[in-house]
C-alpha cells in the first residue's frame, strides 16, 4: 500500500465500517471509499462472535478494494470503544537518581509502573495518558532533561474487560491483515472534531451512538475523564416502537418528526403510521406525545453524563461538542444547553477534507473513521511502513500501540407513512 493511503475500521455498536483515505502533503484527507454492514456479531462495541465479525470485515475489505481501487489491502488501523471501558487516575513517585536528570528511561519505567497499578486477571489496559509531572514541587508537561530530586507523575488509565480485548484481537487476527495502529475511539473522535485550543483549554466531547453514549472530557491537551453509558439513540427508537409500529417506521418517525424537548412542539399534529399488525388500522401518533417520550428517555440516558460534567472541577471554557448519529435528533443541541447551561456546538471534520468531497462522507457517524485515519497517518510518520514490512519478513509480531407552510407541513406528515411498501 502507498505510504499516504490508509484503511480504518470502526467496529461500532450497530455497524462495521471500513474507510480508505489518502492524506495529502498539505494534510488534507481525500476519502477514497467507504463500505459498511450491520454489526450482527458486535454489540456495544464488543465482538461477540469473532469468526462472524472477521468474515464480515474481510468481505468489507474486499468490497473496499474494488470501490476505492486499492490493490491488496494488507494494513489496517482500528479504533476501540466498548461499554465496559472505564478510566482511573493514579500517581507514581520516584527519586530521580544520582544524575538528578530525568531520563527517557525513567519516564518509560514510571508509565509501566502506573499501568501495573491496575491489577486483575480480567483487566486489560487500553491506554495510559500522562496528565502532568511534578519535579520538586514544580508542575510541567515535558520532564525529560529537567533537573531535580524527586518526580511525581499523574496518569489517566483507560482499562476494560480482558476477555473483550482478547475477542477483539482474535477477530482482527482472523482477517489476516496487519494492524498497523490501534487507538481509542475517543482519541479518534477528538482528533477529527476538536481543535487544539479546545483540547488544551477544556471541553466536553459527547458522542451519542446507537447503543452507547460516551462522555469524554479534555483539558491540558489530553483525556481527563471518560464515562460510557450503555444506552443510545436506538433506545429511543425502541420506545417509539411501543406505539405499535415497526422499528423502521419508529426510526423514521423519530428522525422526521421527533424533538428532544416537548416545548419545541409549537403546533401539535397527528401522524398516521402503519401498524406493525397489517390487519389493524394505522396508528396515529401525537407529535407532542412523541416529544414527551423522547425527552423522558434522553433524561434517563444523559443524566449520569450531566452529573459527571457538573462534578468536574477543571476548566470547560469551550463547552460541549456533539458527535455521533444520535446528535442528529431535532433539538438535541437546545436540550443539552437547557440541561447543562453550557454552549453546545456540533462536531465537524469537514475542514480536514479536500474540496469537492462527496457530501455523503461528511456525516457525524463517520467522524471516528476519519480520526482513525488521521492518527494512523501521524503514527506512520514516526514508524515508516517499510520498517513494519521488515518486521513481518522477520516473522516478528507487530505490537498494537497502545407556518404559510403549516397546512402543507401537516399534510406532509399525515401522509408521510402512507406508502406501506416503501416503509415496511
Amino acid at each position: 500500500m502507498i505510504q499516504n493511503k490508509f484503511v480504518a475500521i470502526d467496529l461500532g455498536s450497530t455497524h462495521i465500517s471500513v474507510m480508505a483515505g489518502e492524506v495529502l502533503e498539505n494534510g488534507f484527507l481525500r476519502i477514497l471509499g467507504l463500505e459498511t454492514k450491520p454489526a450482527d456479531d458486535i454489540k456495544y462495541g464488543i465482538v461477540e462472535q469473532s469468526s462472524g465479525a472477521a468474515f464480515k470485515l474481510n468481505e468489507l475489505i474486499r468490497m473496499l478494494e474494488n470501490s476505492a481501487r486499492l490493490k491488496d489491502i494488507d494494513y489496517i488501523s482500528v479504533s476501540v470503544g466498548a461499554k465496559s471501558m472505564k478510566n482511573i487516575q493514579v500517581s507514581v513517585s520516584h527519586f530521580i537518581g544520582a544524575s538528578k536528570i530525568v531520563s527517557e528511561k525513567l519516564i518509560a519505567d514510571m508509565n509501566i509502573e502506573a499501568e501495573n497499578k491496575i491489577k486483575g486477571e480480567n483487566v486489560a489496559i487500553y491506554d495510559v495518558f500522562p496528565l502532568w509531572y511534578d519535579i520538586d514541587g514544580q508542575k510541567l508537561d515535558e520532564p525529560v532533561g529537567k533537573q531535580g530530586t524527586q518526580i511525581i507523575g499523574k496518569y489517566n488509565i483507560v482499562y476494560g474487560n480482558k476477555l473483550i480485548a482478547e475477542k477483539l484481537e482474535g477477530c482482527l487476527e482472523r482477517t489476516g491483515k496487519t494492524v498497523e495502529h490501534r487507538c481509542l475511539a475517543v482519541e479518534a473522535l477528538a482528533t477529527a472534531v476538536l481543535d487544539e485550543h479546545e483540547k488544551e483549554e477544556g471541553c466536553v466531547l459527547l458522542n451519542l451512538g446507537g447503543l452507547t453514549s460516551t462522555l469524554s472530557i479534555f483539558e491540558n491537551g489530553t483525556l481527563q475523564q471518560m464515562v460510557v453509558i450503555p444506552l443510545g439513540s436506538q433506545t429511543i427508537t425502541k420506545d417509539i416502537q411501543e406505539f405499535g409500529i415497526s422499528e423502521k417506521n419508529a426510526e423514521r418517525l423519530k428522525c422526521a418528526v421527533g424533538k428532544a424537548l416537548e416545548t419545541q412542539v409549537i403546533d401539535e399534529i397527528m401522524i398516521a403510521v402503519p401498524s406493525i399488525n397489517p390487519d389493524e388500522p394505522q396508528i396515529k401518533v401525537s407529535s407532542k406525545i412523541l416529544a414527551m417520550a423522547i425527552e423522558a428517555r434522553l433524561d434517563e440516558i444523559l443524566n449520569p453524563i450531566f452529573d459527571a460534567i457538573e462534578a468536574y472541577t477543571g476548566n470547560l471554557s469551550h463547552g460541549i461538542v456533539l458527535t455521533g448519529g444520535g446528535s442528529q435528533l431535532n433539538g438535541i443541541k437546545e436540550y443539552i444547553t437547557e440541561r447543562t447551561g453550557f454552549k453546545v456546538r456540533y462536531g465537524n471534520y469537514s475542514e480536514w477534507l479536500v474540496d469537492k468531497t462527496d457530501p455523503k462522507y461528511d456525516k457525524p457517524v463517520f467522524a471516528q473513521l476519519v480520526g482513525t485515519i488521521l492518527l494512523n497517518h501521524e503514527y506512520r510518520q514516526h514508524h515508516p511502513l517499510i520498517e513494519t514490512e521488515k518486521l513481518i519478513q522477520k516473522k516478528k509480531i507487530v505490537k498494537l500501540p497502545g407556518t404559510g407552510l403549516k397546512t402543507k407541513t401537516t399534510e406532509l406528515f399525515k401522509t408521510f407513512f402512507e406508502d406501506d411498501n416503501k416503509l415496511q
